[in-house]
């Protein structure tokens, strides 16, 4: 009897004209895939193909294959990594990676910072960025065609905080990015600014609360529908995490007002206990 392939549809990622892209597939039988993936008609391929890759996680956002050719060209081993930092990779966030070499008889120290990028033309691309000798000065603190002020440089280098600016692109697009300065490197680091109609706790964005985001404020966010009722959060945007921090607002309010009583409570205590001692 004919074995029976589970009509399953698999996330995968598959390399077309070049460019690793997610795709779906559906098994035909025990080696062959059926695959739909971004702008191409479906095509069958071998399961076993060096161009194909089942996902390993909803969180992977890049091909293991295309990423491993990529740090290799960088001089990084993706195997000598540990599986976290790989994962994470895979998954498209940053990670500081530490390497020594030998060189004229020394043993020395590369530090890089690399993340997986993917632009929709071109593919993915591997972001590097090396540890400078020396922190970054004023006049080379720029950015896509952008030179960041005095002002700008303090707040990044001194006081540790985001700031968002306009940068233009080669045919003189503009857009939103967000900048922070990064001692690991000695030098600043760009993000993508958020922008409306982003999802958050399942709300989407106004302009104004991505501009407060974007400056490094807390923005309230209320979930109407829960079990519980209402629930309200302050959210803050980390550009360095590139992710979302929450503050409870309603449990935030009842360990102010504890600590205020705990606070009252004490200076009557230590009010009474002098009284007493003074009547003595």
């Amino acid at each position: 009897m004919e074995k029976q392939v589970e009509n399953t549809i698999q996330k995968v990622f598959v390399n077309v004209n070049q460019v690793w892209q997610k795709g779906e597939a559906v098994s035909l039988d025990d080696k062959t895939f059926k695959i739909k993936s971004r702008n191409n008609p479906s095509f069958e391929m071998l399961k076993n193909s060096r161009n194909v890759e089942v996902r390993k996680s909803l969180d992977q956002q890049f091909a293991e294959a295309d990423t491993k050719r990529r740090m290799e060209g960088a001089f990084i081993s993706f195997e000598k990594l540990e599986p976290n930092i790989q994962e994470s990779i895979l998954e498209g966030k940053e990670q500081l990676i530490e390497t020594t070499y030998i060189n004229d008889g020394k043993l020395k120290e590369s530090i890089k910072m690399v993340q997986m990028l993917y632009n929709s033309t071109y593919g993915s691309r591997l972001d590097v960025q090396i540890k400078r000798k020396e922190q970054v000065k004023l006049e080379e603190a720029n950015a896509y065609q952008y030179q960041f002020t005095k002002d700008e440089y303090h707040d990044m280098v001194n006081e540790g905080k985001t700031i968002q600016f306009t940068g233009t692109s080669l045919n003189g697009d503009t857009f939103q990015k967000l900048a922070y300065y990064e001692p690991k490197l000695n030098d600043i680091r760009t993000k993508s600014a958020l922008s409306a109609n982003m999802y958050v706790l399942g709300q989407i964005l106004t302009k104004q609360q991505a501009e407060n985001l974007n400056k490094g404020e807390e923005v309230k966010i209320t979930i109407r529908k829960t079990q519980k009722g209402p629930l309200t959060y302050m959210v803050r945007w980390s550009a360095k995490g590139q992710r979302f921090l929450y503050r409870n607002l309603d449990k935030t309010n009842v360990k102010e007002k504890e600590a205020k009583e705990n606070v009252t409570a004490e200076g009557e205590k230590k009010k009474n206990q002098l009284n007493n001692a003074l009547s003595m």
